[in-house]
């Protein structure tokens, strides 16, 4: 890893932190969530540097993951150079599902099954798709134990809970994800090599 991929990581990881501790206040806003010491905007302290970390693990995961596939599971699109217009689409439609996430809480059932459903949808029009589905099921099952133990340590708490102390529908969240996290490492790390 070169010194250029080393600050992709950490823009890459800022810019997503950025993004996700905005949604995080619109879960906060529209009490989808809340925390038990709110230190500014109703989010916890450690919102903002959470996100950072995370993104920074998932980009790991991704780089390590991917150099372990099989030779049967294409991913060299996967590891090519991105486009600014191919991020910025899928950042924007992962701000939009996390969004709608927080103005549809109330509907838990309903927001599973427009999230799983439209993921199928974009998964089936999409490129490498067993690559594609691989990180999206780690980041649904990763993003969810991960908030399921904060949520058992008390450090946050979901309006309505279905499985280890979060809703089915943040997994939907998660799968949306991994269209941006994989548009993300193509601009900012495999662009640079």
């Amino acid at each position: 890893m070169n010194k250029n991929n080393c600050k992709g990581f950490l823009f890459f990881a800022l810019l997503g932190a950025g993004i996700a501790t905005f949604c995080d206040g619109i879960h906060v806003y529209t009490q989808t969530l809340s925390y038990p010491e709110p230190f500014l905007f109703g989010q916890a302290w450690w919102v903002f540097p959470g996100f950072f970390l995370a993104f920074l693990f998932m980009q790991a995961v991704y780089f390590l993951v991917i150099q372990r596939l099989p030779s049967g599971v294409d991913y060299q699109k996967s590891v090519s150079g991105g486009s600014s217009r191919a991020l910025i689409e899928t950042a924007l439609a992962f701000a939009f599902v996390y969004l709608i996430s927080g103005f549809g809480n109330h509907e838990p059932v309903l927001l599973a099954v427009i999230f799983y459903g439209t993921f199928m949808v974009r998964w089936l029009f999409s490129y490498d798709r067993l690559w594609l589905l691989l990180l999206a099921v780690l980041m649904a099952v990763g993003g969810m134990v991960a908030e399921g133990v904060l949520s058992a340590g008390g450090q946050v708490t979901y309006r309505h809970t279905d499985v280890f102390y979060v809703p089915f529908w943040l997994g939907g969240l998660y799968v949306h994800g991994a269209f941006a996290l994989r548009e993300g490492m193509r601009f900012f790390i495999y662009n640079k090599q």
